[in-house]
């Protein structure tokens, strides 16, 4: 398996298992993280499921495509942005231990996307 390959399909699988963690224990997530609204992990559980099988799509068969690639790369760093303004700025006012959670899955999808830059076009 190439690099590229390798790291979209950890990416697919890491999207997949957060999504499938938000839908299925929502109300857990949202005592951790201090949130009173029941939507919040639902909405993006979902839509991270939506992300994991689009990257698992170009992981196996549009792996030559660098548009497609490029674009699951720049919407982990728009994800990885997002996340540190979140927490830089203290945004929602969650609790400590949400903020712990965030940082650290912004740090993994950002080595997740440093990767997949470098292996863009790489056979």
């Amino acid at each position: 398996m190439n690099e590229l390959k390798k790291y979209l399909t950890i990416n697919s699988i890491f999207s997949a298992i957060s999504g499938l963690t938000m839908l299925l224990f929502s109300s857990n997530l949202n005592k951790l993280f201090n949130i009173d609204n029941v939507y919040v992990f639902p909405v993006i559980g979902g839509n991270l499921l939506v992300f994991a099988a689009f990257v698992w799509f170009v992981s196996s068969r549009q792996l030559t495509n660098k548009i497609m690639v490029t674009t699951i790369t720049a919407l982990d760093a728009i994800w990885v942005l997002g996340s540190f303004a979140i927490v830089l700025l203290k945004v929602f006012d969650l609790s400590n231990n949400g903020y712990i959670v965030i940082s650290s899955v912004a740090l993994w999808i950002a080595f997740l996307a440093y990767k997949q830059f470098r292996n863009i076009g790489r056979k």
